[in-house]
């Protein structure tokens, strides 16, 4: 059957496009079944460390040219950044600062900053522990 722009439609979906990425799997488990700690997880931290292609320094100077600038959405996301690259150092002190920062911008919006922050420190373990397991070698800051 023809769906449009000369693709056929795929009769039988293959059984794996459902199936939850490896990465993500283990980090559920890594998690220890804590479903909130999961979500705040799998939405701050970078699964994959290695596209990282900007440093923490030009991260952190564009996010404090916005904030100078009024753009908030902006800082927000760079903060946001940065602190999800503290989090691949294992930088506790870092995750905290950052996060509280685009915590401040979010407002009500992303309550999983608030949440991340309460757990920052299971939440440094836990990425630390992913990391080593992916291969991701933590950057010392």
């Amino acid at each position: 059957m023809k769906l449009g722009f000369g693709k056929t439609k795929q009769e039988n979906p293959s059984p794996n496009l459902n199936a939850e990425p490896i990465l993500a799997t283990r980090l559920r488990e890594l998690s220890g079944g804590d479903g909130d700690l999961y979500q705040a997880m799998s939405r701050l931290m970078f699964l994959d460390p290695k596209k990282i292609m900007i440093s923490l320094e030009q991260v952190l100077k564009e996010a404090q040219e916005y904030e100078a600038q009024g753009n908030r959405l902006r800082a927000e996301v760079a903060y946001r950044v940065a602190g999800g690259i503290a989090l691949y150092r294992g930088d506790l002190d870092g995750v905290n600062k950052y996060f509280s920062k685009a915590a401040s911008f979010a407002g009500d919006s992303h309550p999983e900053y608030g949440f991340f922050l309460k757990r920052s420190s299971d939440a440094v373990a836990i990425a630390r522990k992913y990391y080593e397991e992916f291969g991701s070698s933590i950057i010392q800051p």
